[in-house]
């Protein structure tokens, strides 16, 4: 259940969660084309990897899409429209390119060849530059208007819908990249927004979890 908070919302968490994006998404390329020609238990770890990554970048724009943007576009039609269109158009792009990815990591996963690896590192390489952007613009344009027609009960919505998306089993480790570099200021709003038995469990396992992840990951980095 979510804690009930009918004062406007604080968007700043949203900062934390963007630089855990920046900063995961960033270290992929060089995490893929690390791993060896048919060295098939490190394709398997690092495709994983991948795949997690992609998955809750999809997770975190469907809930944008579902929870956040329909809110916005019915409260404030003329001047949170057009931004609105341009998120919508943004995750388009992104998405399209998440899928070039998925369907990649698939086939690098099957074949465990140079190749397949180096055109999925290439994918990514693709990507930043748009995920980037858009990140950005959120952050320019997006969050004030959050701040100013949502309320906190409504933008804390936004995140809990989006988790229940995400398999019970990874919530761990992507809590503790959360919280990695998040400031003392963003673990107090995440505290504010989420159930608090849920952020209680979460901010001790999180970073152990987080910890045990990186070893198995970037092992050979």
């Amino acid at each position: 259940m979510t804690k009930q908070n009918p004062q406007p919302a604080d968007s700043r968490d949203m900062y934390a969660v963007h630089i855990m994006f920046r900063r995961e998404f960033a270290a992929l390329p060089a995490l893929i084309r690390g791993v060896a020609a048919h060295d098939r238990a490190r394709t398997q770890i690092v495709a994983d990897h991948v795949a997690l990554m992609v998955d809750f970048l999809h997770v975190h724009h469907r809930g944008e899409d579902d929870h956040c943007w329909p809110k916005l576009a019915s409260r404030g039609p003329q001047d949170v429209a057009p931004i609105v269109e341009l998120m919508q158009s943004q995750h388009k792009i992104v998405d399209a390119m998440l899928q070039d990815a998925e369907r990649q990591t698939a086939t690098w996963r099957a074949s465990e060849a140079v190749g397949d690896r180096d055109a999925l590192a290439a994918t990514i390489d693709g990507l930043l530059s748009p995920l980037f952007e858009h990140l950005d613009t959120e952050e320019e344009n997006i969050l004030p208007l959050i701040d100013r027609h949502l309320t906190a009960d409504e933008w804390a919505d936004v995140g809990n819908k989006s988790l229940v998306n995400v398999a019970r089993s990874k919530v761990p480790v992507l809590f503790g990249m959360l919280l990695q570099d998040a400031s003392s200021e963003h673990r107090a709003l995440f505290k504010e927004a989420i159930p608090t038995p849920v952020f209680a469990m979460m901010s001790r396992v999180g970073p152990i979890a987080l910890k045990r992840y990186r070893r198995k990951v970037f092992a050979s980095l």
